[in-house]
């Protein structure tokens, strides 16, 4: 796999080799000793997978706060997505900071996000399918969110919004949870 950075964060985006011929090809999915390479410490304890419809619906911003933030691997595996990643963690030099990629089910690609991210994903085709590998158990009373269009942020999303869930859409603004996303704007990626 090639390990390609995320940005000036510590996310990384593994891109397996493909091994590919007239019927279409082969790669490796996982590999342990891949993300170790990339310096990402993780142990897969749980796996989800999402399905979505609908070109610009929009899943996110999603995290688990501490103290047990929780690192993903994510993948797409049908369609494309506009994935974005928020650095959230004190003491991060790129905190504040967001980070997109586009994914694409046709190309296999493995992004590695840090525990203490936020994630979330607008769709860009009909459908697609989402896998997450998850470093940590879900803790409901950890989940936390804020809205795509939080003002602290300024998140740009390729299409327009749709198919926001009620929950996606009633997130509390960051700002007065997190006073010093104000300041940090100036070095958004996405």
């Amino acid at each position: 796999m090639r390990i390609l950075p995320v940005g000036d964060s510590d996310a990384r985006l593994l891109e397996p080799v493909l091994h590919a011929d007239d019927r279409g090809f082969f790669a490796r999915s996982w590999c342990a000793q891949s993300v170790r390479e990339a310096g990402f410490a993780f142990t897969p304890l749980q796996g989800n997978v999402s399905l979505t419809r609908g070109a610009g619906t929009l899943r996110g911003m999603h995290f688990q706060r501490a103290p047990r933030p929780d690192p993903k691997i994510v993948r797409c595996s049908l369609g494309r997505i506009h994935d974005v990643i928020v650095d959230l963690r004190e003491g991060s030099p790129t905190r504040g900071q967001a980070f997109a990629h586009v994914l694409d089910g046709a190309r296999p690609q493995l992004l590695c996000v840090p525990g203490g991210f936020a994630h979330g994903f607008q769709l860009l085709s009909e459908e697609a399918m989402v896998e997450y590998l998850m470093g940590e158990v879900y803790v409901p009373e950890l989940y936390d969110g804020f809205c795509h269009d939080d003002p602290a942020l300024g998140l740009a999303w390729p299409l327009p919004v749709r198919g926001l869930s009620e929950k996606d859409r009633a997130w509390p603004p960051l700002a007065g949870r997190v006073p010093w996303l104000a300041s940090s704007r100036e070095g958004t990626h996405a």
